[in-house]
């Protein structure tokens, strides 16, 4: 059905409508004015159709365009929408669309066609009774906004009054508790008049005793504090004659610098060389000391400050009241940043060594290689690859051009020499005395790990045996497979990370186990790394990380996971000089190097 809005305006600026056959819309998709209505299809017909209508509805009561409904609603259907609203349900309280009324209200009792039901509304009573509801309502409205406003004046008033009330009771509650008061101290007072010189006498021995108490716990306190102070300005003070020394030689290397100079501009050429050769040892002295001051570890410590119940009789006993707890520096959490990675053919890097500043090695398991990279400041170079016969599988330095690495199935150890230029000069074979796996070099002797047995080995740089570790106090085994480990920087721990157990454990030389770790966030350790302050850092290849631990193998933090691109990490290896940590992985072509 098309609808059709005119333009034109009454002189009353009534908007004149006419309604179009329904008929033809549906039939045709044209359109064309209506001037008769059907009763009984409730459709606008135009000339034609209703032509054609009565020959074939012969009973159908037809309107003619005066007496058809005249108001006319051309709203569309939400659900059909081409299709106009013509009925409105009583008993559902709903507009319909003929297909509404079709489909959703054919078992309605009471569909009417909208614009016959509308026709009389404007004189119907029940409009005319809503109109004037509705202007009821508006004055009910205005009525309650009156009565709220005179709510809202008994609710101000009440407030005023419940807070002067309140304000009043609790002036009324304090005075009455003071006056409580005042009642016991006049009471006592009238007490004491009775016996007024025994209770004077009484009361001056109590101040005088509490005053002397409060003055002995008074000095108490202060000596603790003033001892706490004298202790963390000695625990300071190798710092402060650090700093002088490094005053001292800042001075002396400037006034080095100008007896050269001007030696050299007068041309004094012996005295030049006499200068030049006591500057020399000088600036050798300056520069083991200058290493030395940038090694200088300082002393971490904290305030630990007692718990003490807080009444007169614990205070009076209490000799200590907070220490001084040193803290070791392997405690302190480290912070890494990703640094360059190093990408060569690995298969299996199964060790990792920095031999020098500028040299790393690693140990490909797989291809049975060591791998020479040379290490500039932001990058790597590849240098060559030393092929063996057996896979390698540990790794540790020896002295700045030698090695020793371990080779499992040979059962053999390898002493390794270089060059300047990192050729090998040297190979010489020493008895791995077993499947030796993990080793590391200390006080001129081997430490060796042996996964078969499960085992810890001391022997002399010959391969001579002088002790092992295999069994605890209870003749069980103290390991099951130790395949790496490594040795604290005084050289008096050895540290070994058993990827069975998932454990690290801390020995002494005597073989005394002084601590071992293990948690759900530490699986398969793998190699392990420790710095200048004794902090260790152990792989875990699957959990995925590097956890760091202290030098008593309490856990610090989890430094490096996932999110630093490690998968299955089963090398690691530290620099002091650079602050770089190594890290390989299991199958991976790529070393991780890391700032620290």
């Amino acid at each position: 059905m098309a609808a059709n809005f005119s333009g034109s305006l009454t002189q009353d600026s009534d908007e004149v409508t006419e309604m179009f056959c329904e008929a033809c819309e549906r039939h045709d998709d044209g359109y064309a004015t209506a001037v008769a209505f059907c009763v009984e299809c409730q459709d606008y017909i135009c000339v034609i159709c209703q032509r054609y209508h009565k020959r074939q509805f012969k009973t159908h009561k037809i309107q003619d365009s005066k007496s058809m409904p005249q108001d006319f609603y051309f709203e569309k259907c939400s659900t059909h929408p081409g299709k106009l609203i013509k009925f409105y349900c009583s008993q559902c309280n709903k507009e319909a669309c003929q297909e509404c009324k079709n489909n959703d209200h054919k078992n309605c009792s009471d569909v009417n066609h909208l614009p016959t039901l509308a026709s009389d509304i404007q004189k119907s009573d029940e409009l005319t009774n809503f109109s004037k509801n509705m202007d009821q309502l508006s004055k009910d409205i205005k009525d309650t906004e009156k009565l709220l406003d005179a709510k809202s004046e008994v609710i101000k008033k009440q407030e005023e009054n419940a807070t002067f009330a309140c304000k009043e009771q609790s002036n009324k509650l304090i005075a009455t508790y003071k006056q409580h008061h005042q009642d016991l101290i006049d009471d006592f007072d009238k007490k004491m008049e009775d016996t007024i010189a025994k209770l004077k006498k009484e009361r001056s021995k109590l101040i005088q005793m509490s005053s002397e108490k409060g003055r002995k716990f008074e000095e108490k306190v202060g000596k603790a504090e003033s001892n706490m102070k004298e202790e963390v300005v000695k625990t300071n003070t190798d710092f402060k004659k650090v700093k002088s020394e490094h005053l001292n030689l800042v001075g002396n290397l400037k006034a080095l610098t100008v007896d050269l100079e001007q030696a050299r501009k007068f041309g004094k050429n012996c005295e030049l060389f006499i200068k030049w050769k006591l500057a020399k040892q000088m600036c050798e002295h300056i520069q083991v000391t200058t290493y030395q001051i940038q090694h200088y570890s300082i002393q971490r410590y904290k305030l630990n400050i007692f718990d003490i119940p807080l009444n007169v009789k614990s205070l009076e006993n209490q000799t200590r009241f907070f220490s001084l707890d040193k803290v070791h520096a392997s405690a302190e959490e480290r912070k890494i940043s990703f640094n360059f990675d190093i990408s060569h053919e690995f298969d299996s890097i199964t060790s990792l060594l920095v031999l020098s500043e500028h040299t790393l090695l690693a140990l490909d398991y797989n291809r049975c290689c060591l791998v020479i990279f040379r290490l500039e400041k932001s990058k790597e170079e590849y240098i060559k690859e030393r092929k063996f016969n057996s896979k390698p599988w540990g790794i540790t330095k020896v002295s700045h051009h030698k090695v020793a690495v371990t080779f499992t199935d040979e059962r053999m150890i390898r002493l390794i020499t270089f060059a300047q230029d990192m050729e090998v000069l040297d190979i010489t074979e020493i008895p791995g005395n077993g499947c030796c796996s993990g080793i590391a070099y200390s006080n001129n002797h081997f430490v060796v790990s042996y996964w078969l047995t499960g085992s810890i080995k001391i022997s002399s740089i010959s391969g001579r045996i002088v002790k092992s570790f295999d069994k605890d106090d209870n003749g069980q085994n103290r390991f099951t497979y130790p395949v790496y480990l490594t040795i604290s920087p005084d050289n008096s721990m050895i540290y070994v990370s058993d990827w069975s157990r998932n454990t690290v454990t801390c020995l002494t030389y005597a073989g005394e186990v002084n601590a071992i770790y293990k948690d759900d966030q530490l699986k398969n350790p793998q190699q392990l790394a420790v710095d200048e302050y004794g902090s260790l850092y152990v792989c875990g290849r699957e959990s995925n990380n590097i956890l760091q631990l202290s030098h008593d193998l309490s856990k610090i933090k989890i430094l490096i996971d996932k999110r630093h691109g490690i998968i299955r990490p089963t090398s690691i290896a530290y620099c002091q000089n650079t602050k770089r940590l190594f890290v390989g992985m299991n199958q991976n072509s790529k070393i991780k190097v890391f700032l620290m």
